[in-house]
């Protein structure tokens, strides 16, 4: 069986809520079964393959887009030599910021459409070139292309069934958006048990089993994330963005920053 992980995704430019990058997936490669809160998009440029969306497979081939929705399960094999598609992930907040509900509304899984196919070599193009200005023309063309995507391929409001899996995600959910608006307070699991109604044994397990994470791990990530975005601003030094992630010792403050993000907080270019 394979293992199921929830995805965090790290911007290395906290002002440009976007990842973008060119794959290729081989025979021989595996490709392990996640999901994430953000919508993800990959056009596919070579080969064939095969995709698990939730409950859905479809058959992928060139110049295909594939949408894989917020928070659902996916699974991608080729079957041919190599299968190369280009991946654009949209940050779920940036999204919202635009009013594209990416929770809660669906979109079809598989889109043939050369007009949607057009924005994305726009994009292809801005990225490849990165002329003055591209981040922002990128943007704009990322909220064209789900506009888009959201007017003609939804297929309206989630509907969640009643199944184990789908109420140990949802019980995670709840404790995930508790987490997101104190994580830079005291925080303690017990803090985050009394609010959502578990038992710290069911919390730190089911957790643990839908993330991939420990609570605890959760809780840092999103600590450093924050401090990241605070450093990247320039308005705050380190010991300040410790003090305003929830992390106010800089030794450990340090050591998880470079854990988790990849460098010391002092060697961030800010």
């Amino acid at each position: 069986m394979n293992e199921i992980i929830y995805e965090h995704h790290h911007h290395q430019d906290p002002k440009f809520p976007i990842i973008f990058h060119y794959d290729t997936l081989n025979k021989c490669e595996g490709f392990t079964m996640h999901y994430h809160e953000n919508i993800e998009i990959l056009y596919f440029v070579k080969g064939n393959g095969v995709a698990t969306c939730g409950a859905n497979h479809v058959e992928v081939g060139c110049g295909d887009l594939l949408v894989v929705n917020s928070n659902e399960l996916h699974f991608l094999y080729t079957a041919s030599m190599e299968l190369e598609y280009y991946c654009l992930i949209a940050d779920k907040s940036f999204c919202e910021s635009f009013e594209v509900d990416v929770e809660d509304l669906i979109l079809q899984n598989l889109i043939k459409d050369n007009g949607l196919v057009h924005y994305m070599e726009q994009i292809i193009d801005e990225m490849d070139k990165q002329k003055k200005h591209y981040k922002s023309v990128v943007q704009g063309l990322v909220i064209l292309l789900l506009a888009e995507c959201y007017r003609n391929y939804s297929l309206g409001q989630l509907q969640v069934s009643d199944t184990t899996w789908n109420h140990k995600m949802e019980n995670v959910k709840k404790a995930i958006i508790y987490i997101k608006n104190h994580f830079s307070e005291a925080l303690t699991i017990d803090d985050i048990c009394k609010h959502v109604g578990f038992s710290k044994y069911y919390m730190c397990r089911v957790f643990k089993e839908i993330t991939g994470q420990t609570v605890v791990e959760y809780i840092n990530f999103l600590r450093c994330d924050y401090a990241r975005n605070l450093l990247s601003s320039g308005k705050y030094n380190v010991k300040e963005s410790a003090e305003k992630c929830g992390i106010p010792n800089l030794s450990y403050f340090s050591k998880t920053y470079k854990k988790y993000m990849g460098n010391l907080p002092s060697k961030e270019n800010i």
